[in-house]
């Protein structure tokens, strides 16, 4: 069974088109990378797996349409956005952001550290989160996400503001969780050196499907000039 089926997704917004006949497929021990310019649709298609909007067409998110996935299934689920959205004057410390994101999974000091320490964040434990970059604020919630354990992780933009050193360690964590425990992702990144590296599969989306296949078969010049209208180069990550 796939993780995610998506087939003539259609999603209309402030009655303009964003997502017209899109489909993909999500299985266990795939990442799937979701690439287009921006204003493509690919966050807009993530808030539909996640139940956020409305669409027509069919959906399925662990066999189920989003908007029936019960509180068990959405624990299986880790999502990651770009930026999490919320009053960052709020008088919590990263500690307490995590009891809030986590429940009865991670109530004991050690447990957070145990979580933190998967994106090199143990020092951020009690920060204040007014006082965090966003780049800590997002390694934060990455170790949150990870935490769960799930079956399907929804990455958009993961690691947006994180630097490379602790860009390249997520990255090679969630290879190491599709290979040794098939977690399924589907993941937004305009970092084609990441896509080139840690997917093995490339969709490409401006509001309906572009193209589709292995990262060597899709990240081509041409096709990626006529994506995103402009020359587009993708380098390789060099490191030990």
């Amino acid at each position: 069974m796939a993780l995610v089926a998506v087939a003539d997704l259609h999603v209309v917004l402030g009655g303009r088109p964003v997502l017209e006949g899109v489909s993909l497929e999500v299985r266990s021990g795939e990442t799937v990378a979701l690439i287009g310019p921006n204003g493509a649709g690919k966050t807009t298609l993530l808030r539909v797996l996640l139940g956020l909007l409305p669409y027509r067409g069919r959906v399925a998110v662990l066999g189920k349409p989003p908007e029936r996935l019960s509180r068990a299934d959405r624990q299986q689920i880790g999502y990651v956005p770009q930026a999490l959205e919320f009053d960052r004057a709020t008088p919590l410390l990263a500690r307490e952001l995590l009891w809030a994101m986590l429940g009865e999974r991670a109530q004991r000091r050690a447990q957070l550290q145990a979580v933190l320490q998967a994106v090199d964040a143990v020092h951020l434990l009690d920060k204040p989160v007014r006082a965090l970059s966003g780049g800590e604020l997002q390694r934060v919630v990455i170790a949150a996400a990870l935490a769960l354990q799930p079956r399907l992780l929804l990455l958009d933009e993961p690691a947006t503001g994180i630097d490379v050193g602790v860009r390249l360690q997520f990255y090679e964590l969630i290879e190491r969780l599709r290979t040794e425990q098939q977690v399924g992702a589907l993941m937004v990144s305009h970092d084609l050196s990441v896509v080139s590296r840690y997917a093995t599969r490339v969709v490409c989306i401006h509001h309906r499907l572009i193209c589709t296949g292995a990262p060597q078969e899709v990240l081509q010049m041409p096709l990626l000039e006529a994506l995103y209208g402009h020359p587009v180069g993708v380098y390789a990550h060099h490191h030990d």
